[in-house]
């Protein structure tokens, strides 16, 4: 069995999660493939995960986080240029999720064991040192082929992490997953010897493409990178896959102001709005119903929010109420003060 093994060129997300795919149907049976990418800013999502309800969106699109959904499931992952990441493709042979977890993750045990690092095996798809996670695994599946990936935190940002994935859960109630909050650490912490990211970058690619019989290091064609830029264009970089895949769910704010208590509740279904309902002790001269009426089936995205509201004017609806103030209340928080 033949393994190519590849350094990814590339450090956008959704450049990079199309690899995957385009890996999956590029490469015969027989020939499994070994990838190793490092992402810019970016969060990771599951195939089955509401992107809502995994995200602090105010923050992401304030430091200009990218959003790719991903194939396989699993909850959601922050990446940075200190994180690294890996990829194994290999023949599906029908083995229990459990053991095809431990025999890929396993080369990547040992590469860390040159480094004096005794990583282990834990619960359904972490490597942790001692009790502390520095690894999670998912993989996916085809009727020929399995695909498993996953993150290692070599020098990553703690803070983003937990500032980008951060949501107070009490604003959604659905079937969405939820990601599960482990402790974490980074590699780097706990290296006698110094490495950059691009040092460890390499010394684990050497040492699974040491490790594994029959590879060889394959390095992207243009024709390759034409491919992967086109799926990436198509599916990962598009709002239908990226949240218009979520589960339908429910959001709730109060807005508190001078004028008045509005009450903001909606029902989102495949990433548009289905039905909003506004009430409180406001005033208005017009009826409430039409602006409801006017977000009825727009896609849940802010920019498509301006557009449906744009020959609106708010204070007519709600008597003192700023468009603007309008539109961030129905994505933020729960209970706000203006």
């Amino acid at each position: 069995m033949e393994t190519k093994c590849i350094i990814s060129p590339f450090h956008d997300c959704h450049l990079n999660i199309a690899s995957e795919e385009y890996f999956l149907k590029k490469f015969r049976d027989e020939e499994d493939v070994f990838y190793i990418y490092i992402n810019s800013p970016s969060i990771i999502i599951g195939r089955h995960q509401n992107a809502y309800a995994e995200i602090n969106h105010s923050y992401v699109r304030e430091k200009g986080i990218k959003v790719v959904r991903r194939l396989s499931g699993g909850g959601a992952v922050y990446h940075d240029l200190g994180n690294v990441n890996y990829g194994f493709i290999t023949r599906n042979t029908g083995k229990d999720i459990g053991e095809v977890f431990r025999e890929f993750t396993a080369p990547i045990l040992s590469a860390l064991a040159t480094l004096g690092l005794e990583a282990s095996f834990s619960g359904r798809n972490d490597l942790v040192l001692g009790d502390r996670k520095i690894s999670g695994v998912a993989q996916y599946h085809t009727s020929r082929k399995t695909l498993l990936h996953g993150t290692l935190l070599f020098d990553s940002d703690m803070k983003e992490i937990t500032s980008s994935l951060h949501v107070d859960p009490r604003k959604f109630a659905g079937k969405g997953i939820s990601s599960v909050k482990s402790r974490v650490t980074n590699i780097r912490e706990h290296l006698e010897n110094p490495l950059t990211t691009e040092e460890f970058t390499q010394l684990i690619f050497r040492e699974v493409l040491a490790g594994l019989p029959c590879a060889a290091c394959y390095e992207l064609s243009p024709e390759d990178q034409k491919e992967i830029e086109k799926l990436a264009d198509e599916k990962y970089n598009n709002w239908e896959w990226v949240y218009g895949r979520s589960p339908k769910f429910s959001f709730s704010s109060t807005l508190r102001q001078d004028k008045g208590i509005i009450d903001i509740g909606l029902d989102i279904d495949q990433g548009h709005i289905r039905e909003l309902k506004i009430y409180g002790d406001f005033f208005g001269v017009r009826d409430i119903e039409e602006l409801t009426r006017a977000l009825q089936g727009t896609a849940y995205e802010e920019s498509d929010v301006v557009k449906s509201l744009k020959e609106l004017d708010i204070n007519d609806y709600i008597f003192g109420l700023n468009k603007e103030i309008f539109i961030r209340q129905l994505f933020h928080n729960q209970d706000e003060e203006n």
